[in-house]
């Protein structure tokens, strides 16, 4: 599976198309079903069951006589001697998706119904396809009824919102029953592996999951391996956990947190409900916890800094440079020279390396980067956190709303508000 990604199609945009004569463009029946290999990481389809036109009979089309694939309009193949299989018999290697899939259930190892499979999600790359994602959502059903467009038109109308698909990927699903009917499926991974997991590796199994079914699942497993795992989720995930959780369970699963994961989730939570729980867990912790909420919640001004180094737009690189040598002694440089232009609104920056490898007499105005990432003088210092962690700077600027330059804020004063063992090798 390797190379660039063409495109992604739903079955159901494949199951009834006409199957036509690639030479003639005669209609010679229509696909009712395809065969998939399942030697492979993903399940590639290897051939097509059709139905013919005249005689009305299932016959197999190997993959290799398919000329060309128009979803949702007609398959063609290259019709010879060989092509149709009246007689074909699939390999235990193989299984019929559509038979296999559809209107099946993804159960969990205790045999207790999940979800229905809608539909599949394929990669289609040139003529090859593979299987990727079994479709869980309304959407799926939905399209399969061919009123996807029409109920989505009238949700976005009556809410601003869009039916999302919801998909589970093929790694964790298995065509196999554990006793628990011919009409099931079950999730690839047991509960009782789940904790052998990585964190990292449970975060994407949950992710695939619905709110409910990952309820279940961290409840079915230890309290340290549920904390692994939900701090290394998405924040929003984490939240719609919190939401639904019996909050006697979620509290063994705090307790085996990191103090910064779970005050970074509750800081997201109301007031009313964050006392609650932070009065039932432990007093250590949540003296901790109620700490790093104090601390990420005041403004960025507490610990911005005043002096920093600017310039003008209509200066040269070499006027710049000289600057700096003269100032170098009189304070400690960051790695930035920020551009002000008229009342010291923040117009660019440039940087110290890029100021070393630029001509001398170039403008400052043509090299300058206009884009800049800055954080507002009001903002949090769990703001500037986020800032800091998602572009992955060691200093940003602070600007006002009319975008006046106001100081910078180092990603060390920002740990330091916060961590107070920080905060004392910043002082020594």
């Amino acid at each position: 599976m390797n190379g660039p990604l063409k495109n992604f199609i739903f079955l159901s945009e494949l199951i009834g198309i006409p199957v036509v004569d690639a030479a003639t463009g005669t209609r010679i029946g229509r696909i009712v079903d395809f065969v998939a290999g399942l030697k492979e990481m993903y399940p590639r389809i290897s051939g097509l069951m059709m139905r013919e036109r005249a005689g009305n009979k299932c016959v197999f089309v190997a993959w290799r006589f398919v000329a060309q694939v128009k979803p949702g309009e007609s398959l063609s193949v290259n019709v010879t001697p060989e092509t149709f299989q009246p007689e074909f018999q699939i390999s235990i290697a193989e299984i019929l998706i559509k038979e296999m899939f559809w209107d099946k259930q993804i159960v969990d190892v205790q045999g207790s119904k999940v979800v229905r499979v809608n539909d599949l999600h394929l990669l289609i790359e040139g003529l090859n396809l593979w299987v990727v994602h079994v479709d869980v959502g309304i959407t799926g059903l939905l399209r399969r009824l061919g009123s996807l467009g029409v109920i989505n038109y009238f949700v976005k109308l009556t809410t601003s919102c869009e039916l999302k698909d919801r998909f589970i990927s093929w790694k964790f699903v298995q065509p196999v029953t554990h006793n628990v009917g011919t009409d099931s499926l079950s999730l690839k991974i047991s509960h009782s592996q789940l904790t052998e997991l990585a964190p990292g590796d449970m975060a994407d199994i949950l992710v695939e999951l619905g709110t409910d079914e990952r309820v279940a699942i961290l409840k079915s497993v230890d309290a340290v391996t549920a904390a692994n795992s939900l701090q290394a989720l998405p924040l929003k995930i984490q939240l719609q956990i919190v939401e639904v959780m019996d909050p006697k369970d979620l509290l063994n699963i705090l307790n085996e947190m990191a103090v910064a994961e779970v005050a970074n989730m509750l800081s997201e939570l109301p007031k009313k409900r964050v006392n609650s729980m932070l009065g039932k867990l432990t007093p250590e912790k949540t003296a901790q916890i109620s700490h790093l909420l104090d601390q990420s919640s005041r403004s960025v001004q507490r610990i911005m800094r005043l002096g920093y180094v600017f310039t003008r737009p209509d200066v040269t690189v070499a006027m710049v440079l000289d600057m700096i040598r003269t100032e170098r002694r009189k304070r400690d440089f960051t790695p930035y020279v920020y551009v002000l232009g008229e009342g010291n609104v923040l117009v660019g920056v440039i940087s110290i390396h890029q100021l070393l490898t630029t001509p001398p007499e170039k403008m400052v105005s043509d090299v300058m980067r206009k884009r800049l990432i800055k954080v507002n003088a009001d903002a949090t210092v769990r703001v500037v956190a986020e800032v800091f962690y998602k572009y992955d700077f060691t200093v940003v600027p602070v600007v006002d709303r009319q975008n006046h330059m106001q100081g910078i804020v180092t990603m060390k004063e920002a740990l330091a508000c916060v961590f107070p063992e920080i905060q004392e090798e910043v002082t020594r």
